[in-house]
């Protein structure tokens, strides 16, 4: 659905010749995206509607909702275009938002993609991820890690101290959703410290061919998942944000099932 928001007009630049040391826009008229140096689009927004989720992972992220579908506090680590930032502000309207993005030219670049100005219910806090969960008392239902910097993901989520500090600013029941755009040989290295810190209860999104791995690690996944109330919840969800959640709780489900060795094998659950 169209926001009808204005954006405002960003200069045209050639991506081919961007620079590689800091972060920018480029806008075809259809489609405004963050660059991170000339090879890498690190968000992508849809101008006809720029809270809509225009990358494949971005949706993939939102199946938390199927296990929490009404977070009082979500806490986005990365905000690059906000894509993620705007979707929940817009789709929750009764959770509180926290966005925390270590780069403060990206912060400066928020306006320019349209991301709401901060409320009761949306925050920018700049700071390092890593530091801000070690420090904070603050608790929350989810996180959502997509933190990336123009050389990759951000070098402090491979330990497993992150994830051991991260699962204890989760509620009860409280789950991550993290985007881990890596190498097989280095994915394997980020499930095992997620694994190691969340007792092996997690599940992989993998998406194909674009390379990324979602991972949602959950701080109490039920023994015995109620997949029939999963699948009405999938419906609702449908219905009020227009993802495709009926599809991903029917691949959890099969894939649940079939797992001989439960649901979190070493490989985790491929998801669609």
């Amino acid at each position: 659905m169209s926001t009808g928001i204005a954006l405002p007009e960003v200069p045209p630049v050639d991506p081919e010749h961007l620079p590689l040391d800091e972060p920018s826009v480029v806008d075809d008229g259809e489609l405004r995206r963050l660059y991170f140096g000339p090879a890498y689009v690190q968000s992508e927004m849809s101008r006809a509607d720029p809270f809509s989720l225009s990358l494949v992972y971005t949706r993939k992220m939102m199946a938390f909702l199927l296990f929490v579908p009404k977070p009082r506090d979500v806490v986005i680590v990365g905000l690059g275009g906000g894509s993620l930032s705007k979707f929940c502000w817009q789709a929750l309207p009764k959770a509180r938002i926290t966005t925390i993005e270590i780069d403060p030219r990206v912060i400066a670049l928020a306006p320019v993609f349209g991301v709401p100005v901060e409320d009761a219910r949306m925050r920018i806090i700049e700071a390092d991820a890593c530091d801000w969960l070690a420090r904070t008392d603050m608790r929350m239902d989810v996180v959502m890690l997509d933190g990336y910097t123009e050389a990759g993901i951000a070098g402090g989520f491979a330990t497993p101290e992150f994830y051991v500090a991260l699962r204890a600013r989760l509620r009860p029941g409280g789950v991550l959703a993290a985007n881990i755009l890596v190498g097989n040989e280095a994915f394997r290295r980020y499930r095992e410290a997620i694994s190691a810190a969340f007792d092996g209860q997690l599940l992989v999104q993998r998406m194909v061919p674009d390379g990324n791995h979602v991972v949602l690690a959950f701080d109490r996944f039920p023994d015995a998942p109620d997949w029939v109330a999963i699948a009405r919840e999938a419906k609702l969800l449908q219905q009020r944000h227009g993802l495709d959640f009926p599809a991903f709780a029917r691949t959890l489900r099969r894939q649940h099932e079939r797992a001989e060795t439960g649901p979190f094998a070493d490989d985790g659950v491929a998801l669609l």
